[in-house]
């Protein structure tokens, strides 16, 4: 009797082994995606023959752009491209994932803001800023952020008409930055912005940045590659300035961005900050707002009729809040 069960056993695990195919195939649905940063996607491996075995692992060519989960779960972290992988015996499938921009839409006019990682960074007159750096520029001090988003050009004309119905600058297009807006101005933009995409922003807020944020996401954030400029070495390639812009304003995004692809944060107009303007401390800092009082609001980046030293990620500017400026405007920063 044992022995008759012991071969009936036998018998169905050969048989059962016997079933057993090798994998002739494993495709990916969908194939090619298109995903905004922060989003999900969850992909499906198909493996045949249906006999074969179905375990299927996964992997991201790139994890800085795009994470995937043991079950196949896309998580968008960064603009970019990646492939996602699926593994099935020897054969493997792809999914060519593009991850864009988060994007708003206000009165019919759109704008981006782009994800920066937070970390770590040396504020101030770090050693590429050479003898240009100012005494306000030190001493250089560490900063740690949290990770936050921001808007990938300077809010536009048309983007603040369509929020607060009126354009205020003195050189008037729809692509050019927003000016002549003074620090309290664009409080109440902030404000009636947050007011219309409440739906959209699941307890977030827009704001203006604070004086780190800026400096982080002008050098480049985790990205950085040192440079003088936001993106650059050579201030022409990334900014309008007072040698090539013919004293003038020029619309967003016409230089190379940075490398993060934030466009002109260095020239074309400056950029109001939250902070009050101080002297620095060299003691270590998390996500730092400035002092609690003052005289004059931070402003970053130079503009069109600034001096190529004032339009390095280092440089500080400022004004009280009350002033309107032709070459003063601002940048959206979401957290």
């Amino acid at each position: 009797m044992k022995k008759f069960l012991f071969l009936s056993l036998l018998t169905s695990l050969m048989v059962l082994v016997g079933c057993k195919k090798d994998v002739e195939s494993v495709t990916v649905t969908p194939e090619s995606a298109t995903l905004v940063v922060g989003n999900t996607l969850q992909l499906k491996a198909t493996v045949k023959p249906d006999k074969a075995p179905q375990d299927v692992s996964w992997s991201s060519s790139d994890v800085t752009i795009a994470e995937v989960s043991a079950s196949g779960l896309v998580t968008a972290m960064n603009v970019g491209t990646c492939e996602i992988t699926a593994f099935a015996g020897d054969k493997k499938a792809v999914c060519k994932l593009t991850v864009e921009p988060m994007k708003f839409t206000v009165n019919g006019v759109s704008f981006d803001m782009i994800k920066v990682d937070g970390g770590t960074f040396d504020m101030g007159g770090t050693p590429e800023q050479g003898s240009d750096a100012n005494e306000n520029e030190y001493p250089v001090h560490p900063v740690t952020l949290t990770t936050f988003y921001m808007g990938k050009t300077e809010v536009t004309q048309a983007l603040w008409v369509a929020v607060m119905g009126v354009n205020p600058s003195l050189s008037q297009s729809d692509k050019l930055p927003i000016e002549n807006v003074n620090w309290n101005d664009c409080q109440s933009f902030v404000t009636a912005l947050n007011q219309l995409l409440s739906d959209q922003l699941g307890g977030r807020k827009f704001s203006l940045p604070t004086e780190a944020q800026w400096e982080f996401a002008a050098r480049g954030g985790l990205k950085s590659k040192g440079y003088k400029y936001a993106g650059s070495n050579t201030l022409n390639d990334v900014g309008w300035n007072s040698d090539n812009s013919g004293s003038r304003l020029h619309e967003v995004a016409t230089k190379l961005p940075n490398e993060l692809g934030l466009c002109d944060m260095s020239g074309n107009v400056y950029e109001w900050c939250l902070d009050w303007r101080d002297t620095y401390s060299g003691a270590a800092q998390t996500d730092p707002k400035g002092p609690s009082s003052g005289i004059v609001k931070i402003s970053r980046g130079g503009s069109f009729s600034w001096t190529i030293k004032g339009c390095r990620t280092t440089s500080r500017g400022g004004n009280p809040p009350a002033d309107c400026k032709a070459d003063v405007g601002m940048r959206l920063v979401l957290q």
